[in-house]
């Protein structure tokens, strides 16, 4: 007998320690798989989001459109005239009776860490939409009379029409 080395009943034996190894490489699997699972499911989060944003934007721009015709509709309605091309290119918040909530004013450059909003650009004579992140959809007031594109919802000789990306 070895009295040098008594046997230790903590220590595992080799069939203890291979099992021991499969349930660490199980586990990391399965950690693996839920973080690729985590990981397309917060991709999709944040699509879905932007498709939000985007839902919201139109909604609201068609409301926009909507409140110019129903603001030109009360003056006609009220005999004033309106003289759409001398109000192009003004701020179309002025023409409507009610501005979106997220209407934040006039500004002459843009709001810092600010988004889902609306603003009138004074120097370029754009009405702005600000997305999550920092995307912007620039709007100009147009007269419609000699204007190809127009929306559906473009009535009385204005509409808002959309200013390319530049």
């Amino acid at each position: 007998m070895n009295a040098a080395y008594p046997p230790q009943p903590d220590a595992p034996s080799h069939s203890m320690r291979k099992h021991l190894g499969r349930f660490h490489f199980n586990f990391a699997v399965t950690v693996s798989i839920i973080c690729i699972l985590a990981t397309l499911l917060l991709h999709s989060l944040v699509q879905m989001q932007s498709g939000v944003d985007k839902i919201i934007h139109d909604t609201e721009l068609n409301n926009l459109r909507l409140s110019l015709a129903e603001s030109w509709v009360h003056r006609q309605a009220s005999f004033q005239t309106v003289d759409s091309k001398a109000l192009a290119n003004t701020n179309p918040m002025r023409l409507i009776s009610e501005p979106p909530n997220n209407y934040i004013g006039e500004k002459t450059t843009p709001p810092a860490n600010q988004d889902k909003i609306w603003y009138f650009d004074i120097i370029k004579k754009e009405l702005v939409y600000v997305y999550s992140g920092g995307k912007e959809a620039r709007y100009v007031l147009v007269s419609t009379i000699q204007n190809a594109e127009v929306s559906y919802l473009s009535m009385g000789g204005l509409d808002l029409i959309p200013v390319p990306n530049q």
